[in-house]
């Protein structure tokens, strides 16, 4: 549930163990033993009358509760100076830093422009001309205030340059199509602008009603757009089922329907992939109650036709883009071919359907890129950029990050490393229609952002460096494994003062995700990957710990879905046994350790939290899951069933109700403190889910505090004193609640 759009994982769950991983550690024999399960609860709904935000009673619990948070939090001392810090760290960052359309997009916030100021840097000739006089290559050109533009039409629109968001294709047009959220939700309306003159066009493109909508050029005048087209149009849980091809000055009702997604799908996500040919459209749809995503060819003219492939791929981006005239394909699932066996996690190239011959069985067309090895793995969120003739791939090798270029040759692809330094965090943060371009990343836990461009010879060029945000030379970075509950071993990073000497009575911060297959990278003081905090930690004599639990995809498809459905326990189990190894090395004392994580993540502190109160000693949950008997009946649930299970099934919802936190909570326990955070304009994960959770803590007398934003969305997308003020709320929350100076 990270990032615009989130991955689900694949229908089968794999139960067997990976190898073992080099440099693990024995499990403790005394470790801390997990708490006994709870009885299955009843089916009822307990405090249901918090998921309605209409109601007076809810709004003035709410208002109660941001009372007291605010007091306890905002009134500490140490909270101005951590919000100030927090505020200049924002104001530096470049996280939203993204290539596309032969531009690099920039969205740079400070205090005078909390909403952020929207640059592009042209990187090709003709996206320097669509520009107009005065651009320049390599130069950064103004083109939207985001304050400028809420002062003007009183709205407070949100804009995140990403995938999809600004669509801007320099070799189709000097316009752009730009995706604002009037709330911080997923949901946004959609307007023109035109390159040239700076300005949003009032006769162009436009939508008015926010809707989840995704949209590509086809050319000047045309746009292929998926969006809510009126009964019928979305699936179960709120996503377009349909692709349309609108015309410039076209009511969109009248837009030709071009593609409808199976009934039973709960999502699709178009994609447009370059080629020397021209623009490859493809529609991505998931099934309800999972299995691999179905695929097929969209023509924005005629009609779509399935795309066939030799093997189960990834969800979100299994077809990445193409490259030499071959689809590149991320596998789900092993392919054999001859006497070989490539494994899940493999990067495969395949003939586009035109130029694939029908006389060969699909499997013996398929070429190998890269075949994953035990302690690899590809993001295809963070980990692969395309441009027509080579792919760029972001390797893991342990979680640790390399980057590789691979090129089709006469003897096959080709692979060459480029140097990066250890334990590094690496993203490609290229689109879809990209120039013969990619855009790196690279950072640590302790090294600040580098953004490069990397042209088609494979030259690097730096386009950003992010100032140091404090001292790291009296700090190190150090990976240990831990021994989960089956065997298996946890890789984790932990970053302390070189100098510290643990006796067992220290205080730890964790953070975890451990789910869709997605990442976490150890990138620096990054509010997506949770590191945020990191300084704050360290500054205040604390160990900060970054877990990469099964759920993730740092060892691949099968590290994923080995913590599916009914596996989802073993993501617990995985980071309560980081936590327990943490107790045996002496970093810190059982009861001294705190966890923040959101969304999934927020799951994982809100669950470990109830089920180890002894070890845990404060839990920060944002945005977090806790009722998962009815997960999937709130805003977007459906599309996770493929991820926790199905709680109309019996055998998966008897596992679903040993850790739904909301139903495992009892009297008698005394549990870690609780920081509860959500966002009433939250259209993801249903903010019923921390109300509910908060208050039945408050019923039993537990040490816990909300808070609740308005307009931050799922992802905190709020405006930087917004982001700055509950970053810090958040800090001071753990120093208090792990007694950290």
């Amino acid at each position: 549930m990270m990032s615009a759009m989130r991955r689900l994982p694949l229908l089968i769950l794999l139960t067997a163990c990976l190898p073992a991983r080099p440099s693990a550690v024995a499990a403790a024999p005394d470790a801390i033993p997990a708490a006994a399960s709870a009885p299955a609860p009843a089916d009822v709904v307990p405090l249901a009358w918090l998921e309605d935000a209409g109601r007076a009673d809810t709004q003035a619990w709410i208002g109660e509760r941001n009372r007291e948070s605010e007091q306890r939090l905002a009134g500490d001392p140490r909270f101005a100076p951590e919000q100030q810090r927090l505020t200049a760290l924002g104001g530096e960052r470049r996280d939203e830093d993204y290539l596309n359309g032969g531009f690099l997009h920039r969205l740079r916030m400070d205090a005078a422009h909390p909403l952020g100021v929207w640059r592009v840097m042209p990187m090709t000739d003709q996206a320097r001309d669509r520009l107009g006089p005065g651009a320049a290559l390599g130069r950064w050109t103004t083109l939207l205030d985001l304050d400028a533009l809420a002062r003007h039409n009183g709205q407070r629109w949100r804009f995140q340059p990403g995938w999809l968001n600004p669509m801007c294709d320099a070799t189709l047009t000097g316009r752009c199509l730009l995706h604002f959220s009037p709330d911080g939700g997923d949901r946004t309306v959609l307007r023109e602008f035109d390159l040239r003159t700076r300005r949003l066009r009032e006769d162009g493109f436009r939508i008015d009603t926010p809707a989840r909508t995704y949209s590509h050029w086809v050319d000047a005048d045309h746009v292929l757009i998926a969006s809510d087209f009126g009964p019928g149009s979305l699936s179960s849980a709120g996503y377009a089922l349909q692709s349309r091809l609108w015309r410039r000055g076209q009511p969109l009702s009248e837009a030709a329907l071009r593609f409808t997604a199976p009934a039973d799908s709960v999502l699709y996500i178009p994609h447009a992939f370059r080629s020397r040919r021209g623009l490859f459209f493809a529609a991505e749809v998931w099934p309800h109650g999972g299995g691999t995503p179905r695929w097929w060819q969209l023509d924005p003219r005629g009609a779509a036709r399935p795309l066939d492939l030799p093997v189960d791929v990834v969800r979100y981006h299994g077809v990445e883009g193409i490259v030499s005239d071959r689809l590149v394909l991320l596998s789900a699932a092993p392919l054999r071919q001859g006497g070989a066996t490539w494994p899940a996690g493999s990067l495969l190239a395949l003939p586009l359907p035109a130029d694939q011959r029908p006389d060969v069985p699909l499997a013996a067309q398929a070429e190998l890129i890269h075949a994953a090895q035990p302690d690899e793995a590809v993001d295809p969120i963070f980990h692969l950029a395309v441009t027509p003739d080579r792919l760029w791939i972001g390797l893991m090798k342990n979680v640790s990050g390399t980057l590789q270029q691979a090129r089709r040759t006469a003897r096959g692809w080709q692979l060459d490393a480029l140097p990066l330094p250890a334990h590094a965090a690496v993203r490609l943060l290229s689109g879809e229609v990209a120039p013969s371009l990619a855009l790196l990343r690279t950072e640590s836990l302790l090294q600040p952002p580098r953004t490069q461009v990397i042209d088609g010879r494979g030259r690097p060029r730096t386009v950003g460096q992010d100032p140091a945000a404090f001292e790291a030379r009296d700090f190190v970075t150090e990976q240990h494994f831990a021994t989960s509950r089956d065997g298996t071993r946890v890789p984790y990073y932990l970053v302390r003062r070189r100098d510290q000497a643990f006796d067992g009575t220290g205080a730890a911060v964790m953070t975890a995700y451990g789910g869709f297959g997605v990442s976490l990278l150890p990138a620096y003081l990054s509010g997506e990957f949770h590191t945020d905090l990191l300084a704050t930690v360290l500054a205040h004599g604390g160990t900060f710990v970054l877990a990469n639990i099964r759920g993730g995809g740092e060892y691949g498809p099968d590290w994923h879905a080995q913590a599916q459905r009914a596996g989802h326990l073993r993501s617990l189990e995985d980071f309560e046994a980081v936590a327990e190894d943490l107790v045996r090395r002496r970093v810190a004392a059982a009861g001294r350790i705190g966890g923040i994580g959101a969304s999934n993540g927020g799951l994982l502190m809100a669950a470990c939290g109830v089920r180890r109160p002894a070890l845990f000693g404060a839990m920060v949950a944002d945005v977090p899951l806790t009722d998962m008997l009815r997960f999937d009946q709130l805003l977007t649930g459906k599309v996770w069933v493929d991820e926790y299970g199905d709680p109309a099934d019996p055998a998966e919802r008897a596992v679903l109700a040993r850790y739904s936190p909301l139903h495992n909570l009892r009297p008698g326990v005394r549990y870690p403190a609780f920081l509860v955070t959500t966002s009433s304009s939250d259209d993801r994960v249903h903010p019923g889910h921390a109300r509910r959770f908060a208050e039945a803590l408050r019923t039993l007398d537990q040490p816990v505090l909300f808070h609740e934003a308005q307009d931050s969305g799922h992802e905190g997308s709020g405006d930087l004193a917004a982001r700055a003020r509950k970053q810090a709320m958040e800090a001071v929350f753990l120093l208090q609640a792990l007694h950290l100076d």
